[in-house]
């Protein structure tokens, strides 16, 4: 898997962001991106984009995670859901297929692509899920299968 330089354009999001036990992680997440359908399909509002968490920190125990989804225009949101954005500018990005168990490995890509380069990370990196279909009418199946998850890395850096 390769690391690419890409240029971001600033893409409107709704998302839920808290800090949560990593202990938890998988559940919070599965919940997050089903309310996060739900939400979407009352509102008659289209996705423009799959799924994706960023970590703010992660810690040993914790986590401070945003769970969002791209929209194709702005929306504002309701209690626990906030509209809001992903950032423009350069970032690098790779992809991961499969299972986590194996994720550190593209964010270590990254991270090599980043030092051989001189660049420093321009706010926390991300995951796209897109093996994630949220236009599909039942969100409770959020990929059971660990083979046919694609996961997409976003770092934007200086």
């Amino acid at each position: 898997m390769t690391v690419e330089l890409v240029q971001l354009t600033a893409q409107s999001v709704v998302s839920m962001r808290s800090t949560i036990p990593i202990a938890r992680l998988g559940d919070i997440m599965g919940e997050r991106i089903g309310a996060l359908s739900r939400f979407l399909r009352e509102r008659g509002v289209r996705p423009a984009g799959p799924p994706y968490v960023r970590y703010h920190t992660f810690g040993d125990t914790e986590t401070d995670m945003e769970c969002g989804v791209p929209l194709t225009e702005p929306a504002d949101g309701e209690g626990e859901i906030v509209g809001g954005e992903l950032p423009a500018g350069p970032a690098v990005t790779t992809w991961h297929l499969g299972s986590h168990d194996r994720l550190g490995e593209a964010y270590g890509r990254i991270e090599k692509w980043r030092t051989d380069n001189g660049r420093e990370p321009a706010g926390p990196a991300w995951e796209v899920y897109h093996w994630i279909d949220l236009t599909a009418p039942d969100d409770t199946d959020l990929g059971s299968d660990p083979s046919t998850w694609r996961v997409q890395l976003v770092q934007p850096i200086t």
